[in-house]
């Protein structure tokens, strides 16, 4: 019995054990639970993605001789801000804009047609532009047109597209389109992509001269189309500027995941005529070409007949030069056909006093350059010679890595027999261009480097560019006046004059028909003749004796 009880408290015990166990499994088992973690979380929106669809038709910059102003026909933009569509004036409207200065002098007009559209469903972004303009014309009177569109019309779009909020973009562009337009009785025809048709004609009294460029860009971001003239019109008699005007006849641009241009589309223009107005970043004001070959005239020393041959071989040397650049520029030319997207992909041919587009081989638009003088030094004959250029540029609004940046000496070189060489460091005597270039802006200023006196040539190689060459002027070495002494002059001993005795009153006249003899020099036929004239003359006198 008492077994019994032992055996019911032991297992009493051990069932109290066992339990207390449990119990204390499971109390840390929520304790756990229970406790406190001390953690933070955060939940942000992301950013916006940026982005911009923009349409621009017949926006004119124009500089008059007294007023100056700027104008458009239409224009449509929407951003990742105000997402939407727009069409200006409707499908098949458009929209009439005219601009003037004081008594209708200088008036622009045209009729122009945008559309732009922006959206954003989810992961999918769309941006897409169009521009169409028609009926451009230029008075630079009331009633006298220089330019004419007749009934053209022009056209330029962009498409812009994602799929996954930016992270990568398809972008394609349409080059600018459209049938000729007139300038006076000459007619032009649009230029292709990314190419440039020079303007030069007479109309009204006027003579116009300019240029027409057609720029397609598509990079992985952003993609532009646009067709801008850019002229000067000047008096046919004096050549003097009255009017210099730039219309852009069609614009359209686009960007998903980048923000729209920092220079709005009223300022596109402008940036390319910074060079009527320059800001305050000009090292120096800009002079006409006309000064440059002034100065070389002047610099030229009038003298002896070896200068002036001098001066006619290099000018033949210059001439033949120049007609191998322009045959080359047009075999370039023809080679080379870029298509979208895509610049120069050879050397383009450049004079001094034109003003011509800088352009990347990927197409994008780096500003206007003009350069406006070359000089050419050498301290003596074959030695290395040092050249100033003096340049105005322009640089475009575009942002970022790609962009006209500087202008330094080591991006010329000179060419000698086709072969580029490099150039030296070399000091500028004029006002140097600014190391850093701001988007936008206009800049003149100097550049010198040095090069081999054979150099008939050199080439800018601004980043990103297939090159620009000119023609070098042959070096100026500086005339050393060479002072020479007189020859001493050697006087010679006086000789005094033999004494002659007067001959007598009866003593026979010289035979006057004797000559004198030059030569008192003896010689055997001289002793001769002297000899036989003596015996003559005392066999004379003796028979006058016996007489």
């Amino acid at each position: 019995m008492n077994l019994t009880k032992r055996s019911k408290i032991l297992i009493a015990v051990v069932g109290v054990i066992a339990i207390l166990g449990v119990v204390g499994q499971a109390t840390g088992v929520l304790a756990a639970w229970n406790d406190k973690v001390w953690g933070k979380a955060t939940f942000t929106r992301a950013a916006n993605l940026e982005g911009y669809a923009r349409s621009t038709t017949a926006h004119a910059y124009t500089n008059r001789a007294i007023t100056s102003g700027e104008f458009t026909a239409t224009n449509a933009t929407h951003t990742q801000a105000n997402p939407g569509t727009t069409l200006i004036p409707s499908a098949t409207g458009w929209t009439h804009a005219s601009s003037s200065g004081i008594l209708l002098l200088g008036t622009v007009s045209a009729d122009g047609r945008s559309s732009a559209t922006y959206t954003m469903n989810g992961s999918v972004v769309t941006a897409n532009a169009a521009s169409n303009a028609r009926n451009i014309e230029l008075f630079p009177t009331g009633f006298a047109s220089v330019l004419n569109t007749d009934n053209s019309q022009y056209s330029a779009s962009v498409s812009c597209s994602s799929s996954n909020w930016g992270g990568a973009v398809s972008t394609t562009a349409v080059a600018p389109a459209g049938g000729s337009f007139r300038v006076g009785l000459t007619s032009y025809t649009v230029p292709s992509a990314n190419q440039t048709t020079t303007i030069d004609s007479l109309a009204a009294g006027f003579r116009v001269q300019g240029t027409l460029k057609s720029t397609v860009t598509t990079t992985a971001k952003r993609a532009l189309s646009t067709l801008i003239l850019d002229v000067d019109i000047k008096t046919a008699i004096t050549q003097t500027t009255v009017w210099t005007v730039t219309v852009q006849f069609v614009r359209a641009e686009c960007g998903i995941g980048e923000p729209l241009p920092s220079a709005g589309v009223q300022s596109a223009a402008a940036a390319r005529l910074a060079r009527l107005a320059p800001s305050s970043s000009s090292a120096e004001p800009s002079e006409s070409a006309a000064s440059s070959s002034a100065d070389s005239s002047e610099s030229a020393t009038p003298g002896s007949e070896s200068a002036a041959s001098e001066s006619e071989s290099s000018s033949a040397a210059r001439s033949e030069s120049e007609s191998a650049s322009s045959a080359s520029s047009s075999e370039s030319e023809a080679a080379d056909t870029p298509v979208a997207g895509q610049g120069p992909t050879t050397p383009t041919d450049v004079d001094v006093g034109d003003r011509f587009p800088v352009i990347a081989t990927d197409g994008t638009d780096l500003g206007v350059a003009t350069i406006q003088k070359i000089e050419s030094t050498a301290p003596s004959e074959g030695a290395k010679a040092t050249v100033a250029v003096k340049m105005s540029v322009t640089t475009s609004d575009t942002g970022g890595d790609g962009r006209l940046s500087s202008v330094a000496w080591d991006d010329f070189a000179p060419i000698v027999g086709g072969v580029q060489q490099a150039s030296g460091r070399a000091t500028a005597e004029g006002s140097p261009l600014p190391a850093q270039l701001e988007p936008g802006r206009t800049y003149t200023g100097w550049v010198t480097f040095t090069a081999p006196s054979a150099a008939g040539s050199a080439i800018w190689k601004a980043p990103g560019t297939a090159g620009f060459t000119f023609v070098l002027p042959e070096p100026e070495v500086p005339v050393t006046s060479m002072t020479s002494k007189p020859a001493p002059v050697v006087k010679a001993p006086e000789t005094s004059a033999p004494e002659t005795s007067e001959p007598a009153a009866d003593a026979p006249e010289a035979d006057a028909s004797e000559p004198e003899d030059s030569d008192p020099v003896p010689t055997p036929e001289k002793k001769q003749s002297r000899s036989s004239s003596d015996d003559s003359s005392e066999s004379s006198s003796a028979s006058s004796d016996e007489e």
